[in-house]
């Protein structure tokens, strides 16, 4: 049965990753500042659909690589770790760097939270580095589902949240002018996940 720190572990590592400006970040954002309340919701499940397929794909292909070469989950381990912590200099240095909400044209809502996730193969590679660097071993079972069942209602949560702040438009001017703080908030909660490994 996972333990209540791993969990725990695992929500902030996703909660500083939902925070950073990345390509799932920027497409919500898009979404709800261009088109609407409506469209960052839809966004938002798109992009929670996809990163969750990603989680499951994780857990499916790692597990089955673990157990057949124990030293893989060491060696992934130490390269999750480089991972978030090449991602957390990378947010902190660029904390200051506008925010840009272009995307393609006819590409909205739910196709844009789609199309965002499942072609960032970068995705699958963090998810990875996050199991890797919270729990002992990897989930399997009722506790794979109940991770994964956490991750999709964490993540779509987070992205409901946000659409309906960036709605209303003084919470809108607040985030734009305090980009670079929300950034390295982010940067700091990533480079402590992976220090967790270190010690």
């Amino acid at each position: 049965m996972i333990d209540a720190a791993s969990l725990i572990a695992f929500n902030l590592a996703l909660l500083g990753a939902l925070a950073s400006p990345g390509p799932a970040v920027m497409a919500m954002l898009r979404a709800a500042l261009s088109d609407g309340r409506r469209a960052g919701f839809l966004c938002g499940l798109g992009l929670t659909i996809g990163a969750v397929s990603w989680s499951l794909l994780a857990v499916l292909g790692l597990t089955a690589l673990f157990a057949v070469a124990p030293w893989a989950f060491v060696t992934l381990k130490l390269a999750g770790a480089a991972y978030l912590i090449w991602l957390a200099v990378s947010l902190w240095r660029n904390a200051r760097t506008p925010a840009n909400f272009d995307a393609p044209a006819g590409v909205n809502g739910l196709k844009l939270g789609l199309l965002t996730n499942f072609a960032n193969p970068k995705a699958v590679v963090f998810v990875a580095a996050i199991f890797t660097t919270v729990f002992p071993a990897m989930p399997t079972g009722i506790d794979a589902v109940l991770v994964l069942a956490n991750h999709f209602v964490l993540e779509l949560l987070f992205y409901s949240i946000v659409t309906l702040g960036l709605t209303i438009p003084a919470i809108r001017h607040l985030y734009l002018k305090s980009k670079s703080v929300v950034d390295r908030a982010a940067a700091a909660t990533l480079g402590v996940m992976a220090l967790r490994i270190a010690s």
